[in-house]
């Protein structure tokens, strides 16, 4: 008998934490995830970042990503680059007037030296997101290697307080190794 596993539609976001922002990044899933669209996507300037500010932000990014896949249907190619053709002007213009405000020399280097937790969530089949603490490799960010990744996985519930899970979500950026270290 062929086991049967739960389909797995997935509400992702991303944080990012630099010496002088924290940004919450929405992410739409498509044949991969892509910034979104519609969803929220925030920053601040790290010193006023609290706990509370954080979980209330995220909490609205990742209740606002969207699921497009069909499960078992593959993605056609066309609709791929028309989904970046959207997406990516948006991201750029996010990280952009990021990079404007912060004064950084393009929307590159506002990425180049972060600590990164990737966020997802299985909506339909549990309330617990899953944050993954990232490794930086300058201007990029990379899972931890399997049995390297003690301590770098953090779950907790949509129904937490703002405060609850903007902690979390600061315990999993506390465990990433970012490039600025």
């Amino acid at each position: 008998m062929i086991q049967q596993f739960p389909i797995r539609r997935q509400k992702r976001a991303n944080c990012f934490r630099a010496k002088k922002y924290l940004a919450i990044e929405c992410q739409e899933i498509w044949g991969g995830s892509h910034f979104s669209r519609t969803g929220w996507s925030t920053y601040i300037d790290r010193a006023d970042a609290t706990p509370g500010w954080i979980g209330e932000n995220f909490r609205q990014s990742i209740q606002s990503s969207e699921y497009f896949k069909t499960p078992g249907v593959p993605f056609p190619r066309e609709a791929i680059a028309k989904v970046n053709a959207e997406c990516d002007p948006l991201m750029l213009a996010f990280w952009g007037k990021l990079a404007e405000e912060f004064r950084f020399a393009d929307w590159r280097a506002t990425h180049a030296k972060t600590a990164m937790v990737f966020a997802s969530w299985d909506y339909e089949l549990t309330d617990h997101i899953e944050l993954r603490a990232s490794k930086g490799r300058g201007g990029g960010h990379s899972a931890w290697l399997q049995g390297e990744d003690d301590g770098t996985v953090f779950h907790v519930s949509i129904s937490a307080s703002n405060e609850e899970l903007g902690n979390v979500i600061i315990q999993a950026l506390n465990a990433c190794k970012p490039s600025y270290l």
